[in-house]
């Protein structure tokens, strides 16, 4: 789980350190963040402490979730987590930093007075306490007084299988080749070398720690790495799915703490620049001028029903391009489309993208259903039989390309921002939120997952018709949207039944042929 931590910049220019509590720590805590003083004006020194005062409360919060299951009172995480948090004392010890000629960062800790003593001695009963306990220990650096200290009996740990990290990589890379697309295999592949690199192949995966980690992503940032880029990178390496989780359920990795995630996040004025140069949504004269038949008919019969289900539904581009003929379906006399992936070359971005979303009487005037028992006739099990299964960039790359080079035209003269395929979803989440449809209900038709982790635990999944047509007269559904296109006219651009053969487009006359 990634653990929020950023760092904060006083008027003084000292810098100081807050941690995120996970939310289902927080009862057990008793507060919801942790500020941490760093008493230095150097923005590199203080992105250093930051990452090591994060590793240490990542362990402090995998120790309460375990205590947690045997009930541990207030009292006693209160205890912990102060015990825990005192023992990463910046400000009583005096961390040493050489450099190896190498590249590699030794680092160590000062005890040189009667207080380094006794915060030594802290850490080394808490350290005893914990083995007593069967807890994982924090992960501190000892100084030279360690030697005097007598060493805690070890817990017995589980017997893992060791293997090099070179091997590891390779073997990762293996098991998700088939299941992942070629671009994003080969960006997680260039993650996995990257960190290769760093460590060395021989490195053995299991001996590696966070501090380890916590070097490597400094590296990338002193290398001019984004927030952006390094948030990616950590979701490849320690998100779920990614290398590490892979590492601990296959054995190569001692059972616990990820040590690669909980490193890196946004702040909070990173946060707004990325809502700033997201995807815009379409307002409602570029709709209009985006669906206006003159315009329109330019597009592809494929690329108009595609980029008209986008609309009406919120689906991605990748979603909508691995349709097949059999996603759409009845449930209890409402038509609907199926995001799965339980088709061959079907894949979802998250489990909450799996949904069933109503389709909107627009696409049934316009006639969708009759366009999908057309191609079901002529025996295509693909919604769109054009896109390629096995697309290098998805399934989806052909509809972004063919409608960006349209928006291109049609919208050359607006003004500059961020927009594609993908703001069409956008442009539907924000006419639900407009029209007063709950929260809830908006993210089980677009496949969100809300933040609220209650949501997720309690929460129960909305019939079809309630999506369709809402919760009650104060709470309405996707019924509610309302773009006020002229689907007389747009009709017979996406049913060329409907004109003469002499005079059907030249693009739909060739879609057609093609289907």
């Amino acid at each position: 789980m990634r653990i929020p931590h950023h760092l904060v910049r006083a008027r003084s220019g000292l810098w100081s350190f807050r941690q995120r509590v996970p939310v289902e720590l927080q009862p057990v805590v008793g507060r919801l963040t942790f500020k941490r003083t760093l008493r230095t004006c150097d923005m590199k020194e203080a992105r250093l402490r930051a990452l090591m005062l994060a590793a240490s409360y990542a362990q402090a919060f995998a120790v309460l979730r375990e205590r947690r299951v045997e009930k541990l009172s207030k009292k006693e995480a209160d205890e912990l987590i102060a015990r825990l948090t005192e023992s990463t004392n910046l400000r009583d010890l005096t961390l040493h930093r050489t450099q190896a000629p190498d590249g590699t960062i030794n680092e160590r800790w000062q005890i040189d007075s009667p207080e380094d003593v006794q915060l030594y001695r802290q850490m080394m009963e808490l350290t005893a306490a914990m083995d007593r306990r069967a807890l994982p220990r924090p992960s501190l650096l000892y100084g030279p007084m360690a030697a005097a200290a007598p060493a805690p009996s070890p817990a017995p740990k589980p017997a893992i299988e060791t293997i090099t990290l070179g091997k590891a990589r390779d073997a990762w890379l293996a098991s998700i080749k088939g299941s992942t697309l070629p671009k994003t295999w080969t960006i997680k592949k260039t993650a996995v070398e990257m960190l290769t690199s760093f460590l060395g192949e021989r490195t053995k995966i299991h001996a590696i720690t966070r501090s380890d980690l916590a070097r490597w992503y400094q590296h990338m940032r002193d290398g001019g790495a984004s927030t952006p880029t390094l948030t990616n990178k950590q979701s490849y390496i320690g998100g779920k799915g990614g290398f590490f989780d892979w590492a601990l359920a296959s054995g190569y990795y001692p059972k616990g703490d990820n040590p690669a995630n909980g490193h890196v996040s946004y702040s909070t004025r990173e946060k707004r620049a990325r809502r700033k140069f997201g995807f815009k949504a379409y307002d409602s004269h570029q709709v209009q001028v985006l669906f206006a038949p003159a315009a329109f008919e330019s597009l592809p019969l494929p690329a108009r029903w595609a980029s008209l289900i986008g609309l009406y539904t919120g689906a991605r581009a990748s979603e909508v391009g691995q349709l097949l003929i059999g996603d759409v379906f009845e449930d209890g006399g409402v038509p609907c489309i199926q995001i799965s992936d339980e088709g061959e070359h079907q894949r979802v971005k998250t489990d909450v993208s799996l949904r069933t979303v109503p389709v909107h009487p627009d696409l049934v005037a316009l006639g969708l259903l009759k366009w999908i028992e057309g191609l079901r006739a002529e025996g295509h099990t693909r919604l769109f039989p054009g896109a390629k299964a096995e697309a290098k960039n998805g399934q989806g790359n052909w509809v972004s390309k063919a409608f960006s080079r349209y928006l291109a035209e049609v919208g050359k003269n607006w003004p500059n921002a961020r927009r594609g395929f993908h703001s069409l979803r956008k442009t539907l989440i924000q006419e639900l939120q407009g029209a007063g449809v709950v929260s809830e209900l908006r993210a089980q038709i677009v496949g969100h997952e809300l933040d609220d982790e209650h949501h997720a635990t309690y929460s129960r999944d909305f019939t079809v018709k309630e999506k369709l047509e809402g919760l009650g007269a104060h709470s309405p559904g996707l019924l509610s949207l309302n773009y006020g296109l002229n689907l007389e006219a747009l009709r017979p651009l996406v049913d060329p039944a409907l004109l003469p053969e002499g005079s059907l487009p030249k693009n739909s006359r060739r879609a057609r042929s093609n289907a």
